[in-house]
């Protein structure tokens, strides 16, 4: 193996996971700002982020099984 690989190696054991459940964190605050008018709370970008429902569907049903949630939270998104 050469330096670089033993490396890339030791940084991806030794941050990898913290780095991953950061990003998994981030991404679940942006869905739920995205999705944030659906579970009532008023978002002030809602106009912005219309070209970007159909997009995230799949993933908004990534984040509910994440979460424990067999089906939908929300009552307009049948996605299982």
């Amino acid at each position: 193996m050469k330096l670089k690989e033993i490396l890339q190696e030791f940084y991806r054991l030794k941050f990898g996971q913290v780095m991953g459940r950061e990003a998994d964190k981030l991404e679940e605050v942006f869905l739920f700002f995205v999705f944030s008018d659906y579970f009532g709370i008023p978002n002030p970008y809602r106009i912005l982020f219309l070209e970007a429902y159909p997009e995230l569907l799949e993933e908004f049903h990534r984040w509910h099984r994440r979460m424990g949630l067999s089906t939908s939270p929300l009552e307009w998104i049948r996605c299982c």
